[in-house]
């Protein structure tokens, strides 16, 4: 199925989330709703599942909680996924993100 894409990345473009801001909400939301749960592997699982929609194995038994709020679609996440999707040409952007959503995850 087409997916349409909310952003149009180039490949000069650099991450900056003052640009974003649906995908600063998105994140934030997800940041509450989470902020109880285990700190194992917390940017790993939700940087790998808006990316590519996969995860580790041994992600999914340290931290099933988490795990399953992802993989049961629990979050909105039309924007994060969009622009990832949008950035695969990007290279620098894509780390730039990905950076993002590790350091803001708590």
């Amino acid at each position: 199925m087409f997916q349409y894409s909310n952003y149009n990345i180039k490949e000069t473009d650099s991450f900056h989330p003052d640009d974003y801001p649906k995908v600063v909400k998105e994140l934030a939301d997800i940041n509450n709703a989470i902020a109880g749960l285990s700190e194992l592997h917390k940017g790993d699982i939700i940087v790998s599942f808006l990316k590519d929609h996969s995860l580790k194995n041994i992600w999914l038994s340290a931290n099933p909680a988490l795990t399953e709020l992802f993989t049961s679609r629990h979050f909105v996440t039309t924007h994060l996924e969009s622009l990832f999707e949008s950035c695969r040409i990007n290279n620098r952007f894509t780390e730039e993100l990905e950076e993002y959503i590790q350091t803001n995850v708590a």
